[in-house]
């Protein structure tokens, strides 16, 4: 009622001329305007993010925030927006209650440990109004009370694979699928405390086997899940979402049907039918062309059944209809023969650990030229290595860089190993302390330590340089890839031994350390941020210089940050001045985002930058933590790529889902006939 008279109210005062709008007219006209865009705006769904004030860590509440960023942009993809509500703020969590002037339907708690005496009343009484819950991971004793839960104990995965799909036993729940897969580290273990609650999903091993730990629970008032929703499989978890809360709130359907209907025709690069049909019509596919229009004909199908209010089978069959139209799409595309097709792989075992064979035979099979897997950091190492500690993975299977590099010589595959600098992630706790101690890690501008070399410390170039040609030396390897070479932020480093070497190189007597070399602040922050930019680019030139005396043939390149030039100065990374230097041989800018326009803009801006003679090869985020693609949506980002010039393309990231999902649309689109890298 307040909406609908505010905004005929609003609309009204637009049409007064504006020579007799008065000084309070405008005013008027202003606040209105401003309530009607809040209440326009409202959100259904809001998720309470944790505070550091209810007693959980901030590293706990940072990756609470990841998760939630995760769900906003699964919820937005079946249409609805969602707000996320701090706990810390009495005011944010007061909104929680379900009024009339402020009606959530839904609260996502996504990573909530604890819950604060002031939310736990509001909670309830938010559940007796009809609210319902959907909470992942964390079972606070008081929320699963309210969802007849018990929390049992925390299990950490005693093999690899004993988390690998959940499936589903659930037939009430119309839309929800057989199985999804999803590889997790751990699991929250839980029982239920009354018979209205029900276990609809169970964890199975990558066997198939069932593990008998329950994995989704669902209640009167809400949702369990013993975990969170991980990137891999992403398109069946929002499949499994929109089910999920369409059936608690069976009044969302109507909304998520429409989201399906809307977004049908938007395909890889497209937005529209008559785009795409000229499209396919260009690719002269005869199996494309029937494949779009069988999509075509379930589409009108689609829209009766939503016009007569059958909303699951509405969406049912808007699905069916975005996977033909999708065929269509994939299969229309040309096939370059000259260009880099190439993927990350993270977990350095390919996507199969213990079977490199594998992993290189699809690859190849799909059209893909070269892999870039990650096989050091800046403290570990996943081979034979006398420079860095051996990894787990080292010593579970073998010697990785070996494994991958006989097998990819097999398939025809280049092989650039992925090497992360400065980043002491996963290294042993002995071997960071003695470089803590030794004052080679680096420090914050407010004083605390960092998990990271310090990139001006001689030993720690030393490292870095030989744990590099330790690889070309004893590896038949295409080249090395680095990343992570640049500092954290501009927070750091600020530590007593880059005072020293700042002071030495650059004469500036600095007296107050490091008020006076801060960003922005500082009086000698310029020359400070040029200083710290010179440490990263020292690392690139004398990798070349060392790795060309070895090999002439073999390729250096790294993975940068897309915004060129705010790299520079907020992370001490210069990679243009590093192409015009010829350092490198190729970039992969990590474009990682799921808007094409903005792909689109950094990828121009990095051409028009990039000297020639130097490849590009942006990053495409298909599983990134800040883009999660559709199959059609990687290939449309290939499709710019092409489009705009750029040498090949770099896909994150080659795991067992990704080989499920984004290889075989690969395969039937751009990488059917074979191509010879660029760079």
């Amino acid at each position: 009622m307040l909406y609908s008279f505010l905004k005929r109210y609003s609309l009204w005062l637009k049409t007064i001329p504006p020579k007799v709008i008065s000084h309070h007219t405008l005013i008027s006209l202003f606040l209105f305007s401003w309530v009607v865009s809040v209440y326009a705006q409202q959100s259904d769904i809001a998720i309470l993010l944790p505070s550091t004030a209810s007693g959980i860590s901030e590293g706990d509440v940072n990756y609470a925030r990841s998760v939630s960023k995760r769900l906003v942009r699964m919820l937005k993809s079946i249409g609805f927006n969602a707000d996320e509500v701090d706990e810390s703020t009495a005011a944010s969590v007061n909104r929680l209650q379900n009024t009339t002037s402020n009606p959530y339907k839904l609260v996502i708690l996504p990573l909530n440990q604890k819950i604060s005496s002031d939310t736990v009343p509001l909670l309830k009484t938010f559940v007796d109004g009809g609210g319902k819950l959907f909470v992942t991971y964390n079972l606070a004793d008081e929320v699963g009370k309210i969802l007849n839960i018990r929390s049992k104990k925390w299990l950490r995965r005693e093999s690899p694979g004993q988390f690998s799909t959940i499936q589903f036993d659930a037939p009430e729940v119309l839309g929800l699928p057989k199985s999804v897969r999803q590889v997790s580290w751990n699991i929250t273990v839980a029982e239920v405390t009354d018979p209205t609650t029900k276990v609809i999903g169970h964890w199975y091993n990558s066997d198939n086997e069932s593990t008998g730990y329950p994995a989704f629970f669902i209640a009167d008032a809400g949702v369990f899940f013993s975990h969170v929703f991980l990137p891999d499989d992403i398109q069946t978890k929002t499949q499994l979402l929109a089910a999920l809360i369409g059936h608690m709130i069976p009044e969302f359907q109507h909304a998520i049907a429409k989201r399906e209907l809307d977004a049908l025709a938007t395909i890889g690069h497209i937005s529209d039918f008559d785009h795409l049909s000229k499209f396919v019509g260009y690719g002269g596919v005869s199996e494309a062309e029937q494949a779009l229009h069988s999509g075509k004909t379930l589409s009108i199908q689609a829209q009766t059944d939503y016009a007569d209010k059958k909303y699951h089978d509405s969406m049912t069959t808007s699905r069916q209809s975005r996977e033909e139209l999708a065929k269509a799409y994939n299969l229309s595309h040309l096939s370059d023969t000259t260009e880099g097709r190439a993927f990350w792989n993270h977990s350095g075992l390919g996507a199969y650990p213990g079977d490199w064979e594998r992993s290189a035979k699809e690859l190849a099979a799909a059209g893909i030229n070269m892999i870039l897997p990650n096989m050091a950091w800046g403290g570990i190492a996943h081979y034979d290595s006398s420079v860095l500690p051996q990894s787990a993975k080292f010593k579970q299977y073998g010697d990785q860089i070996l494994q991958c590099v006989q097998a990819a010589r097999k398939y025809n595959l280049e092989v650039h190993i992925w090497k992360i600098t400065w980043n002491l992630e996963g290294a042993p706790e002995d071997f960071v302390k003695n470089l803590q101690e030794s004052g080679r890690t680096q420090v914050s501008s407010s004083g605390d330590p960092l998990n990271w070399l310090c990139p001006s410390h001689p030993d720690n170039v030393k490292l870095e340089l030989d744990s590099i040609m330790e690889i070309v030396q004893k590896y038949d390897v295409d080249g090395i890839h680095l990343d992570y070479i640049r500092y954290p932020g501009s927070h750091a480093c600020f530590c007593q031994g880059c005072r020293k070497r700042f002071l030495l190189s650059s004469r500036i007597n600095v007296q107050n350390w490091p008020q006076s070399v801060l960003p922005r602040t500082g009086k000698h922050s310029k020359a400070y941020s040029e200083w710290r930019v010179d440490q990263i680019t020292r690392l690139v030139r004398l990798i070349h210089k060392r790795i060309r005396k070895i090999k002439s043939n073999i390729k250096l390149s790294t993975a940068v940050f897309g915004g060129y030039p705010s790299c520079v100065t907020s992370i001490g990374q210069d990679w243009i001045a590093w192409a015009k230097a010829g350092y490198i041989d190729f970039v992969c800018p990590m474009n990682y985002t799921e808007d094409n326009k903005y792909f689109t803009d950094l990828l121009e801006n990095q051409l028009a930058l990039m000297p020639k003679g130097v490849a590009i090869y942006p990053g495409i985020g298909a599983t990134a933590s800040n883009s999660i693609l559709t199959p059609d949506g990687v290939i449309g980002q290939i499709h710019l790529v092409r489009f705009l010039g750029a040498s090949g393309w770099c896909v994150f990231n080659y795991s067992s889902n990704i080989s499920n999902t984004i290889l075989p649309a690969i395969e039937l689109s751009v990488g059917k006939k074979k191509a010879t890298p660029v760079h």
